[in-house]
């Protein structure tokens, strides 16, 4: 099955820079991980210095799959019509 690759808006690339910065803070500082885990949006918002509001009836949840006795998949959204 040959798959078509997708390009990324600029606002996607610059969630997915944040992403990677909060894996690797992860990474590196327990006490960090753990705030992350309790606090997702407080936590985001202390490294971005930028207020997040997210739209009514949405949570972010953040599941520490960082142990390697268990391979995680996750299935997205699927993303809408463009």
């Amino acid at each position: 099955m040959k798959t078509k690759a997708l390009k990324l808006t600029k606002e996607q690339q610059q969630a997915q820079k944040l992403i990677n910065l909060l894996i690797q803070a992860c990474w590196e500082n327990e006490k960090f991980k753990r705030e992350f885990i309790q606090n997702p949006i407080e936590t985001i918002e202390k490294v971005t210095g930028i207020p997040h509001k997210l739209p009514t009836g949405c949570k972010v949840k953040v599941e520490d799959q960082s142990g390697d006795a268990i391979i995680y998949l996750n299935i997205p959204a699927k993303p809408k019509k463009l």
